[in-house]
């Protein structure tokens, strides 16, 4: 048996139509995992399950608009009854909010703090409770970031939503280690994802990332969807509660 293949598992995956997310379902089915595709957008599902679909027959949809977490123990609970019990899920789903923080509204930072950090902990609690009922085991990836460990003007919600994951992360996986559901997140560096377009247009700030990263270069989805692969295979059985940072050495330096 390869150690670093997912054969017969199923991913669940949010933020699961485009950047890290999609990066990361395509790394999964190619890993041989079933997928289930979490986003708000039906249509921008549809397109992603295209992709996957070129690579494995099992690819679920699943339309739920995650900012809405009181009711996703139910959803969860649903979907598990149409597309089957994830034993993988992987945490990708995010938003960020820009500006000076005493200007931006508290409307902000509760809608980052909530779809960052609070859907986190409701989907993973919901999917705990299925793995601990049937007696299995399980892995859950959180997607970080580099704001786990750093900070930088102008976006103090995401900073303080992604610093608070990488505890969260620990304390699940501590709590949830006598269950066999291992509990790890990857930190992404500068990524290149929609959500960065409009730095990576920036020439300023992308002379910056390019400068100050030692790769010299903004990381790929890709990047960030083997490491999750990894930690969701059998040859990552013994670590849980740990942030690994996929940052290009953006942090090795300064």
């Amino acid at each position: 048996m390869n150690p670093f293949l997912v054969t017969g598992k199923l991913a669940l995956v949010t933020g699961g139509t485009r950047g890290i997310g999609l990066g990361a379902a395509l790394a999964l089915a190619r890993s041989g995992a079933g997928v289930i595709l979490v986003g708000r957008d039906a249509a921008q599902l549809e397109r992603a399950a295209g992709e996957l679909r070129q690579i494995t027959e099992q690819v679920h949809v699943a339309a739920y608009d995650l900012s809405h977490a009181d009711g996703i123990a139910e959803w969860f609970e649903n979907l598990c009854g149409t597309a089957g019990v994830p034993e993988i899920l992987v945490n990708s789903a995010g938003i960020n909010r820009r500006g000076a923080a005493v200007d931006l509204s508290l409307d902000d930072w509760n809608a980052v703090m909530n779809l960052n950090l609070t859907t986190i902990f409701e989907l993973s609690r919901a999917f705990a409770r299925r793995l601990i009922r049937e007696g299995r085991g399980g892995r859950i990836i959180n997607v970080a970031s580099l704001m786990t460990a750093a900070a930088r003007p102008g976006i103090s919600p995401y900073v303080a939503s992604k610093g608070a994951v990488g505890l969260l992360t620990k304390a699940l996986a501590v709590e949830w280690a006598q269950n066999g559901i291992l509990v790890n997140a990857v930190a992404p560096g500068y990524i290149d994802t929609d959500l960065n377009k409009s730095l990576m247009a920036d020439p300023k700030f992308d002379s910056w990332v390019k400068g100050r990263c030692p790769l010299g270069r903004w990381g790929t989805p890709e990047d960030i969807a083997w490491p999750i692969v990894f930690l969701a295979s059998p040859a990552a059985q013994f670590i849980t509660g740990q942030v690994i940072f996929v940052d290009g050495g953006w942090l090795a330096t300064f």
